[in-house]
């Protein structure tokens, strides 16, 4: 799964050998192929801007994809995307990144 590479942290500069960067972060497996992160560099951002799952209070890391309940912008509820939390099906959805939502996609219902 590892692919071997010579490129430097986004975040720090420092070289990153291996992707995807590979962290746990509370008891959460985290794997970011994209931006090029290393490890200590993820868990701060984790720490940092890390939101919590509107259904299991489970914690949603940067580099995520997330179910959307929609609100206002600064009031957009967040869900992981997986079976048990997703309970916004693919209806809305986009890409948690540092801090907010990028890439926020709305599917109009049939």
């Amino acid at each position: 799964m590892e692919k071997t590479l010579k490129k430097s942290c986004e975040e720090c500069g420092r070289t990153v050998d291996t992707r995807p960067t590979v962290v746990d972060y509370q008891g959460q497996e985290i794997f970011v192929f994209h931006p090029v992160i290393c490890r200590a560099c993820l868990l701060k951002l984790c720490e940092r801007f890390a939101v919590r799952c509107a259904n299991c209070g489970g914690p949603i890391p940067p580099f995520t994809q997330v179910g959307v309940h929609p609100g206002t912008d600064s009031e957009n509820r967040f869900v992981h995307m997986n079976p048990t939390c997703s309970t916004v099906g693919s209806a809305f959805h986009g890409y948690w990144g540092k801090g907010k939502l990028y890439n926020s996609v709305q599917i109009e219902a049939c």
